[in-house]
């Protein structure tokens, strides 16, 4: 457990640590090591949080659905193996809250609402 200016942080330094908390719904989760630049690099194909509401709100949450459909899609057919797969999902229900050069802060987007 990670704890700095009052945020307690799940760590994870590989997928199955990653996957353990997301599999908790961590409010915060920091991933070290060099796993975290592929996380990033999932978390950046991810649209900014400005834009997915703006859709919604303009959309009355149709195109959420959509958009939710497509990335369920997409996932789906995806080359990567089943844990990746299901980390990549859960990761829909994070954003990055801070980037070091060692390390990424998730935090659940439940958070700020």
């Amino acid at each position: 457990m990670y704890k700095e200016n009052g945020i307690e942080a799940y760590e994870a330094y590989n997928r199955t640590e990653l996957l353990a908390g997301l599999e908790v719904k961590s409010d915060y989760i920091l991933i070290k090591g060099d796993y975290y630049k592929d996380i990033k690099k999932v978390m950046d194909t991810q649209p900014p949080e400005n834009e997915s509401i703006g859709v919604a709100l303009g959309s009355a949450g149709m195109l959420s659905i959509l958009i939710y459909a497509i990335n369920a899609v997409r996932i789906s057919f995806s080359k990567a193996d089943k844990t990746d797969k299901i980390i990549e999902k859960k990761l829909n229900s994070y954003k990055i809250k801070r980037m070091t050069d060692d390390g990424l802060l998730l935090s659940l987007k439940q958070l700020d609402y």
